[in-house]
């Protein structure tokens, strides 16, 4: 029924409290936050989108979206145009449109049939992508003539997609699975973005979307993965307590400079963030965050750099 946020007397953290107290606390599946932090929405383990505003350290609930069926998994606020996209159980995925006050869905066709686990705009949020329990992903644009946003599915896994990070470019995506994988495709599409540049050298396939640029092996599902602010770093966490990082540089396929792994020292992480090029923080099964810094071009757990 909680958060953590930053700048707390005590532990440096101080809890937000999201319900009422009194009664059962809320069990959250998935949250975003604005781009300037004034207001969260959040999922209370249901199929509701309850949307609150922040201020002098308390939530008031401003709306409920209500247009899925079943649980919520992820939540995705965009930055920039300020728009909401979140996927469910129900296989399907809404962008939501603030117009006069009121949060406006638009269906996306994702024409998945398991369960949608994970969604993601795009750096520039003309595209998202959603990831499922299908062996595929969904990368969505919208068409307006139709009004509704429309797929293209990118397969090529072997078991459930958790996770999805967007390079800087716009035009190239990783994927984590639970095959143990992470692989990296062409995301461009035709219409909505520029030709892509030669971002991985000039052979690597990127004419169409879902052309796959390179498969990393782990031993261990693949629960987040993110790029550098720069796109020149890949990182991704898996179920073995270990945390990845991948060189992207221009010009090479991500893999090509080899993969370094660090070992954390307490349980498996399942969400990971970059804090800068040379910095990440995670957080998963023990309950507190953890930061890798790079030092001499080596990454290792500990403090974040100065």
């Amino acid at each position: 029924g909680g958060a953590r946020a930053g700048g707390g007397a005590s532990g440096g953290y101080h809890v937000l409290k999201l319900d009422d107290q009194s009664k059962r606390p809320l069990a959250v599946s998935a949250h975003a936050w604005n781009k300037d932090g004034t207001m969260v929405a959040f999922c209370p383990m249901n199929n509701e989108i309850h949307v609150a505003s922040f201020d002098g350290g308390a939530f008031k609930v401003l709306s409920v979206l209500k247009e899925h069926d079943q649980r919520v998994t992820a939540i995705d606020w965009g930055a920039t145009k300020n728009r909401i996209v979140s996927c469910a159980e129900d296989r399907n995925a809404y962008v939501w449109d603030l117009k006069d006050g009121v949060w406006v869905p638009t269906l996306a066709i994702l024409r998945i049939n398991r369960a949608a686990t994970y969604c993601k705009w795009s750096p520039n949020e003309e595209k998202f992508a959603v990831a499922s329990g299908q062996k595929c992903l969904a990368v969505c644009y919208y068409e307006a003539e139709n009004n509704w946003w429309v797929s293209k599915l990118v397969d090529g896994f072997e078991s459930s997609v958790l996770a999805v990070a967007w390079h800087p470019s716009n035009v190239a995506i990783a994927a984590g699975s639970t095959d143990c994988t992470v692989r990296v495709f062409c995301a461009a599409i035709k219409g909505v973005d520029k030709k892509p540049p030669e971002l991985f050298g000039p052979d690597a396939p990127m004419k169409k979307i879902g052309e796959q640029i390179c498969a990393i092996p782990s031993k261990g599902w693949v629960h987040d993965v993110a790029f550098s602010p720069s796109g020149s770093v890949l990182a991704f966490t898996t179920r073995d307590s270990a945390v990845h990082f991948v060189s992207c540089q221009e010009g090479q396929r991500p893999g090509a400079g080899g993969v370094e792994t660090v070992r954390a020292s307490g349980l498996p992480h399942v969400r990971l963030l970059f804090l800068s090029e040379d910095s990440v923080v995670c957080g998963g099964h023990d309950n507190n965050p953890t930061v890798f810094a790079r030092r001499g071009g080596r990454w290792a757990e500990g403090r974040h750099p100065a």
